[in-house]
Order: C-alpha cells, then sequence, then structure tokens
C-alpha cells in the first residue's frame, strides 16, 4: 500500500513502491498481445517476516495483517481473468484507503500517514 501515499518515516521505501507500481503498469501496457501477464500486487501488511526485520509492526500502520494464501489467491484469480488488469490490491480495506489516499488533499494523506507511523517519544 506504500504505493498509494506519501510515507513519513518510510519515504525511500515507499517511493521505491510507487516506481514498481508505475513501471509494472507501463510494462502491462508495453507487453498487451504477447502472451505475457505482468501484475502489480499490492498486498498491505501481510503476516511474514518483514515486521520481524523492520523491528516494529508500527510499519503496518495499525491495520490488520493479511493472511499470505489470501493475498497469493488475489493476485491468481486476478491473473486468470480473461483480461487481467495491471495492478490489483489485496483486501477490502486496503483498497478503500488506496481510493481514500487518491481523493483526499494531499496534505492531509501525508499528515495522516505521519500520524499512523509516529515514533511514540
Amino acid at each position: 500500500m506504500a504505493a498509494y501515499q506519501p510515507n513519513p518515516r518510510m519515504a525511500l521505501y515507499g517511493a521505491t513502491k510507487a516506481f514498481v507500481l508505475s513501471l509494472t503498469e507501463a510494462l502491462w501496457e508495453e507487453s498487451r498481445g504477447t502472451g505475457l501477464r505482468v501484475l502489480a500486487l499490492s498486498p498491505g501488511a501481510t503476516r511474514t517476516e518483514f515486521f520481524e526485520v523492520v523491528g516494529t509492526d508500527r510499519a503496518a500502520g495499525g491495520t490488520r495483517l493479511a493472511a499470505p494464501a489470501d493475498v497469493v489467491r488475489t493476485a491468481l484469480a486476478a491473473l486468470d481473468r480473461r483480461n487481467p488488469p495491471p495492478s490489483v490490491i489485496a483486501g477490502r480495506m486496503n483498497r478503500v484507503m488506496a481510493f481514500l489516499a487518491r481523493l483526499a488533499p494531499r496534505r492531509q494523506v501525508i499528515r495522516a500517514v505521519g500520524r499512523m507511523t509516529a515514533v511514540e517519544a
């Protein structure tokens, strides 16, 4: 989900996710008609070792962690479509949040994400 809004305290991480989303969607268009299927999957916070490596679960922004099997099912269902989309967001709440992040004023989104990831003193 980091690809859809600025990420205070995780700026480089968010920027790389935004780059990957943009790149993958462009490759999707470039490869149309070739038989190659290209999909950008945005899983949101998922129950993996990521949070152990980061050293905190605050990177999840207080959201519930998705089960890896559910994320895989979302990706495979998208790829199984006759005309697969360039990208898919796993989880209903993640889709809602990405949609709202596009509608809300940018400054509000930055501040909201900043509050969600703030380091407590």
